[in-house]
This record gives structure tokens, sequence and C-alpha cells, in this order.
């Protein structure tokens, strides 16, 4: 099994963003079948629980607003919050 235009894809890849990422690399590997998502995670050296993850935001239609990469409300919270204790 090969990725056809590998380097032009690799390239393109590069540029996008976390959330693009996923999904760019999900399609690919949906397009190669069996073992696509373990060949790609190699190939573009991502993990395959990425590629799953993309899968499951492309299934989902999962959308967000333009402006936001990932949900509201992960990362770390504020420093008042932890201080309210």
């Amino acid at each position: 099994m090969e990725i056809e235009n590998f380097e032009i894809k690799k390239w393109f890849f590069d540029n996008l963003n976390e959330r693009q990422k996923r999904q760019f690399t999900a399609i690919i590997a949906k397009d190669l079948g069996f073992g696509g998502q373990l060949l790609i995670s190699k190939a573009f050296k991502i993990e395959a629980d990425t590629v799953r993850r993309g899968l499951s935001e492309l299934e989902l239609r999962d959308t967000l607003p333009i402006n936001r990469i990932r949900k509201s409300g992960g990362g770390r919270k504020k420093k008042l919050k932890h201080n309210l204790k």
C-alpha cells in the first residue's frame, strides 16, 4: 500500500492547524482502507489515535466556530479560580 503524491500531501499537512491535520489524515486513511490508519500515522509521524479522532470528527460532522481549533473549556484554569479554594 502506498500514499499517492505523498510529498505534496506532507507539505500541505505541515501547513495545517492541529484540527485540520487530524481530519486531513483521517480522509487519506479512509481512502486507503484496511491498514490505512497505521500507514498514515507512520508516514506523517503522528499517533494512530490522532487519526482515529479525526475519523470520529468526520463521522459526527463535528463543527466548531471558524475562529476555534479546540473546544472551549480545556487547558489550564485561570489563577483566580485556583486561589478561591
